[in-house]
């Protein structure tokens, strides 16, 4: 699973037994602050139901074993640690619990940091309100509180601040989102677009590196129309790097529009255009 790691170490040893060597950013991937043991467990006791903000752990069973379910807010697994020479990653952000310990069971866990109540999330609900924030490079210029859940937005991105992101869309490095723009849920920005007054973009597109947007056909500097133009981008599009897209167009759903192509009139829903200016190559069946 993504949101967790098992780690297996290397175990030394002769005939007088068995050695396991950890050292922070070599076996265990960050700086150890702190270590702590869990033994004693009585029966039937389960511990954890938390999150941390910011901390990472390393648990390992050095005797005995327990049952850790992990939850990152979508799926949920169980991991049986038994094992002294494994041990268990769990990151920031991950929900864990621990069950089933047996009467031997020593559990050592390993953390990034030291002990800091505030770091704690001990309610689920609490839990799953973090997971679900919207995610913002602290480099990035984000005036808009109109940001979906699960959202992730790259640094030196600038988002105006009426502009509307809807949930789960990756923003990435180097964009720009003026006021009036609207885009939908799962929709992936990648670098170097520009996103002006005037465009609206639904669910499931894809706007490749460099696309260029318009929203005035006759531009002159410091001259602005009572209006700028609209332009549509229909759910399911995917625009290729480089592509020009002329103001007051709309592009059909599932579209898919050429690297470099310079679309100059409205494309219908499922067609593929490509060249200067765009032309109709084909449909996706």
């Amino acid at each position: 699973m993504h949101f967790y790691q098992l780690l297996n170490f290397s175990t030394l040893g002769d005939n007088r037994g068995s050695l396991v060597a950890l050292e922070s950013n070599k076996q265990i991937p960050f700086e150890i602050k702190r270590t702590y043991y869990i033994f004693g467990t009585k029966q039937g006791v389960s511990r954890g139901f938390h999150a941390h903000k910011n901390l990472s752990q390393v648990l390992i069973c050095v005797s005995g074993s327990c049952q850790i379910l992990l939850d990152d807010g979508n799926t949920k697994d169980e991991i049986v640690l038994n094992s002294p020479n494994q041990g268990l990653l769990i990151k920031n952000l991950i929900w864990r619990e621990m069950h089933n310990f047996s009467t031997d069971c020593v559990l050592l866990v390993l953390a990034s940091d030291y002990y800091n109540e505030s770091d704690y999330i001990r309610d689920y609900n609490e839990f799953i309100y973090h997971v679900n924030q919207p995610f913002i490079h602290h480099l990035a210029d984000v005036q808009s509180k109109n940001i979906g859940q699960k959202t992730r937005i790259w640094q030196y991105a600038i988002v105006l601040k009426n502009a509307e992101i809807g949930e789960n869309c990756n923003i990435c490095a180097h964009t720009l989102i003026e006021n009036d723009v609207n885009i939908g849920n799962n929709v992936t920005i990648k670098s170097g677009v520009f996103i002006w007054d005037g465009i609206y973009i639904e669910d499931d597109v894809f706007i490749g590196p460099n696309v260029s947007f318009t929203n005035d056909k006759y531009p002159r500097s410091k001259q602005y129309p009572e209006k700028f133009l609209k332009t549509h981008i229909q759910k399911g599009v995917s625009i290729g790097a480089n592509a020009t897209i002329l103001p007051n167009i709309t592009i059909g759903r599932n579209a898919m529009v050429g690297a470099g192509a310079v679309v100059t009139k409205n494309v219908p829903d499922n067609a593929i255009v490509v060249g200067n200016p765009a032309y109709i190559k084909g449909y996706i069946k």
